[in-house]
């Protein structure tokens, strides 16, 4: 049993240490036990207290969310890893023929990702904090790519690639005729009860909510001189690759039900769980899982996420069968690193 101030007061010493507008933090011990929390600001201009139930953007981790739906397909039958995207999309890709629905989960695809593309002289990124008002298609997102070279020949090397991750959205709606938005609430959100958690269709954050905080340049590639406050985000493009506005208990709670078997068959864990090398010796990486070993050989589960003014992780440890998610609403601030720290000192007295 973990001692509920301690978890409370080891996550606001995290954010006096790092300096953090905020972090709301989930850690669930081996019983099951859920201990949400929150620390810092919901809004560094006021004196609102950031709730660990408050609304926030979770980046990455919605490639859980989009594998999970994909897995949940192939158990009734409707689509097969093996399927090639120009079977479902004709057409949408140059390489379409030659790349299957498990190179796009696994980042083995070889496409180049469409964020770092140029749109009219400005990396496609930017484009989510400087053109609110635009609606980026999915399929004008794949045109970014569609006619490049591969990086590599499909299923041979990693390279992660949010393009991947929108073809699979593309593909979980021409397969079953329904939109991603419904698809995620009939399929996880509702039987799971997340209540705070939602696949937006609008650029704003539904209240309550923490405005996102960044101190990185608006393409991601470096820090800036100053702090921005990022409220609304242009989601359409980033989609499937991480649009996804949950809170840490949430985030916990499916992943609970994830690994107790409840979203997914045997066949599909052990699919999903199939970790290959990565780009990065200390991570690899399954179907819209990630692996890591951290530095005491210990290894976790789960997926990190960077969206413009948030970074999270979602950790789960089979070893002891704990886990832990962090979202914090600042970027850059080496959040993998932070939760695995923070998840040390919640548990060195067990």
């Amino acid at each position: 049993m973990i001692d509920r101030l301690l978890v409370e007061n080891t996550v606001r010493s995290f954010r006096d240490r790092y300096q953090l507008p905020g972090i709301s933090v989930c850690f669930t011990d081996s019983s099951g036990e859920d201990y949400p929390t929150a620390a810092g600001a919901r809004h560094i201009a006021t004196d609102a207290n950031l709730d660990p139930y408050d609304h926030l953007r979770v980046g990455s981790i919605t490639k859980i969310f989009m594998s999970t739906l994909i897995l949940k397909m192939k158990d009734e039958g409707i689509v097969s890893l093996e399927q090639t995207v120009d079977s479902i999309l004709p057409g949408i890709l140059k390489d379409g023929p030659h790349i299957t629905v498990r190179q796009l989960l696994q980042h083995r695809s070889g496409l180049k990702d469409y964020i770092w593309m140029d749109v009219a002289g400005t990396k496609c990124i930017q484009h989510a904090v400087s053109s609110l008002h635009d609606e980026f298609l999915p399929k004008s997102l794949i045109r970014l790519v569609a006619t490049h070279d591969l990086e590599f020949e499909p299923g041979t090397e990693f390279n992660y690639s949010n393009t991947g991750y929108i073809l699979l959205g593309m593909i979980a709606e021409k397969i079953t005729g329904e939109s991603i938005e419904y698809l995620t609430e009939q399929w996880i959100i509702q039987p799971l009860q997340l209540e705070r958690t939602y696949f937006p269709s609008t650029n704003d954050l539904r209240k309550p909510f923490a405005p996102g905080y960044s101190r990185a340049t608006s393409d991601l590639t470096d820090l800036s001189d100053e702090i921005s406050e990022i409220t609304n985000l242009n989601v359409s493009i980033i989609w499937t690759a991480g649009a996804l506005i949950s809170n840490p208990f949430d985030i916990q709670t499916f992943m609970k039900s994830l690994f107790n078997g409840q979203l997914l068959s045997k066949e599909s864990m052990t699919e999903m769980m199939c970790f290959l090398e990565a780009d990065d010796p200390k991570q690899s990486y399954g179907l819209g899982l990630q692996q890591y070993t951290f530095d005491n050989g210990r290894k976790a589960i789960g997926h990190q996420g960077g969206i413009h003014g948030y970074e999270s992780v979602t950790l789960y440890y089979p070893d002891c069968e704990m886990s832990l998610t962090v979202i914090v609403n600042q970027m850059p601030v080496g959040v993998v690193a932070m939760a695995d720290q923070l998840f040390r000192e919640i548990t060195k007295g067990i």
